[in-house]
């Protein structure tokens, strides 16, 4: 479960900023999850959840905001892969969704750009 180790280097950088910038406390801490990290979201909030009753960030929200890849073709169509894993109204998910997509305007295969991020990318803290 490599999702605890990733909580643990968030909730350094979460101590860290929020040290340096003075925080008697953390309100939410909102992470970026790509959709090809690899990174199961309900392990890695339940990992944050229990290392923020410890420290300067406890009760803090977390909030994990999905980043879908950019699908990219060759003739020069580009849509977010979020279009690409969507059915009706069901959400396909499943990383193999992006591994086969077909270009909607040429046919040929696309590729998927991004969504590879794990970031922090707010800290509400309390002054």
């Amino acid at each position: 479960m490599h999702e605890y180790s990733l909580a643990c280097e968030i909730m350094d950088n979460v101590i860290s900023i929020s040290e340096t910038n003075g925080a008697k406390g953390v309100n939410s801490i909102t992470v970026g999850v790509g959709k090809l990290t690899h990174v199961n979201p309900d392990q890695l909030t339940f990992c944050l959840e229990s290392l923020v009753s410890e420290n300067i960030a406890r009760g803090a929200e977390i909030i994990l905001n999905e980043i879908y890849p950019e699908m990219e073709c060759q003739c020069g169509f580009s849509d977010s892969g979020k279009r690409f894993c969507t059915t009706d109204d069901e959400v396909i998910d499943d990383i193999r969704v992006f591994l086969d997509v077909p270009c909607p305007e040429c046919g040929e295969m696309m590729q998927a750009s991004g969504g590879r991020e794990l970031i922090i990318e707010s800290i509400d803290i309390e002054q």
